[in-house]
């Protein structure tokens, strides 16, 4: 029997079974237009219905996005705060958290795979929607940066690279793994999950300290005592919340985008100093794709050495071909080698250059300490074929005899420059003196952004 028949042979059987109603009075002769009834044409209309349900027997209802799974992965908290944060969400927030869920369907899948394999609750791919909204090349004012805010040191901890080339906090599959095994760990640490959260927040340390000094033993208990920061009692509170939308998000007037199929990419290795715009055209696909592909490189530069490179499958056969050729066909690219000579230092060419001696330090991975003099190479943000002009121009500076009375200051404000910049220029240290008639460089330096890029 078809259940769609059910509700008109229900309601057929009342009828059948209800006493037969008084005789009514004789109905007029001709009566309205509006009251006559087309049985044939009603028939039509049936069987058009009908025709039109069994067409769509065997076709998939289109039911709204849940995300059941991650809300059985791990158990959700019955607490005022996260009822609070669920109401927040819903309506001041209403449209940047549509917004995060509808973005976290690009990340979804990888996501996933990377909790699976760490056996994590599924549920802690909706963390990123309070850390984050799932942007990449987020950074907080705090310095944390990309899907997971990793802050650089915690990064570097789990294996993530971070200097002035690289971030891969801002690499989303490399980050998702890095994070996966922070998260175990706390969780090892913890054996609770809202104290694991507020530890991933606030940091490990913290959270244990604030457990000893108060006495108690659960996040809930620390957020009533106010032992732990205002944004942390807020933190756990509103990842609950996300994962609640997320399990049912039609109830709260949300939707979950449909997980998006990745592009088929590959990772290709090639060897640096490349730019994705050179790289764009060797592979015939737009530069904005590739900084798509690759948010890690900073400086839109695929670094010196060799690295790996995400590209479209397409195209990974015709860079393949070129990796270890592109650096030498490159010519836009704003970088070259230098040799130091003899009387050369970073400080003397930061100057000739317009740059600073710290963006030298952090191009070529050197600390403050680092000796580096002649014979050494190092890698400087200029053009080769711009570099000898500009080392040359210091056979150009400007000197000024000094005179009684000078001082560091009238002899900067005479000729537009700061203090700093005329001890830089001179390589004076904070107590030098002047002594009447010697030579003070006071020609400025060129401006030059980091990297030339």
């Amino acid at each position: 029997m078809k259940t769609w028949l059910l509700p008109i042979l229900v309601l057929s059987a009342a009828c059948a079974s209800a006493p037969k109603p008084a005789p009514l009075p004789p109905a007029p002769l001709q009566p309205p237009a509006s009251a006559h009834l087309d049985a044939a044409a009603f028939q039509r209309e049936l069987q058009t219905a009908y025709d039109d349900i069994v067409a769509r027997e065997h076709k998939p209802v289109a039911a709204p996005a849940v995300d059941v799974e991650a809300a059985a992965s791990m158990p959700i908290p019955d607490q005022k705060s996260v009822r609070g944060a669920i109401s927040l969400f819903s309506n001041e927030m209403k449209a940047d958290i549509q917004a995060y869920l509808s973005r976290s369907s690009r990340y979804k899948k990888l996501i996933d795979k990377s909790l699976t394999e760490a056996g994590l609750p599924k549920g802690l791919a909706y963390l990123p929607v309070i850390e984050s909204g799932y942007a990449p090349t987020l950074t907080s004012r705090a310095g944390a940066h990309g899907i997971w805010q990793f802050m650089s040191e915690t990064a570097r901890e789990y294996g993530l690279r971070v200097d002035w080339w690289i971030d891969e906090r801002a690499d989303p599959e490399r980050s998702t793994r890095a994070a996966a095994k922070y998260l175990k760990d706390l969780y090892r640490q913890f054996d609770d999950w809202p104290l694991t959260l507020a530890a991933y927040n606030a940091g490990p340390g913290r959270i244990r300290r604030a457990l000893n000094a108060s006495g108690a033993t659960t996040f809930w208990e620390l957020s009533e005592q106010a032992a732990i920061p205002k944004e942390t009692r807020g933190y756990v509170p509103t990842f609950y919340a996300a994962l609640v939308i997320a399990s049912d998000p039609q109830t709260y007037g949300f939707t979950l985008g449909a997980t998006a199929d990745d592009l088929d990419t590959k990772r290709v290795e090639i060897d640096g100093p490349v730019s994705l715009h050179y790289l764009a055209q060797v592979a015939n696909v737009d530069e904005s794709l590739l900084k798509e592909l690759n948010p890690a490189l900073r400086r839109g530069i695929v670094p010196p050495g060799r690295e790996q490179v995400r590209i479209p499958s397409k195209s990974a056969e015709a860079v393949s071909a070129r990796a270890r050729t592109l650096r030498r066909e490159d010519d836009s690219i704003k970088l070259c080698s230098f040799t130091l000579r003899e009387g050369d230092s970073l400080k003397r060419i930061a100057h000739s250059l317009g740059t600073t001696v710290e963006t030298l330090l952090a191009m070529n991975n050197l600390d403050a300490a680092a000796s580096i003099g002649q014979g050494d190479s190092v890698y400087l943000p200029v053009r080769a074929r711009d570099l000898g002009a500009m080392l040359a121009s210091r056979g150009n500076d400007i000197y000024y005899a000094v005179r009684k009375g000078d001082t560091l200051y009238s002899i900067a404000k005479r000729h537009n420059l700061s203090v700093d910049e005329l001890r830089d220029l001179n390589d004076f240290h904070a107590s030098r003196k002047l002594k009447v008639g010697e030579r003070v460089r006071v020609n400025a330096p060129r401006t030059l952004s980091a990297g030339g890029m």
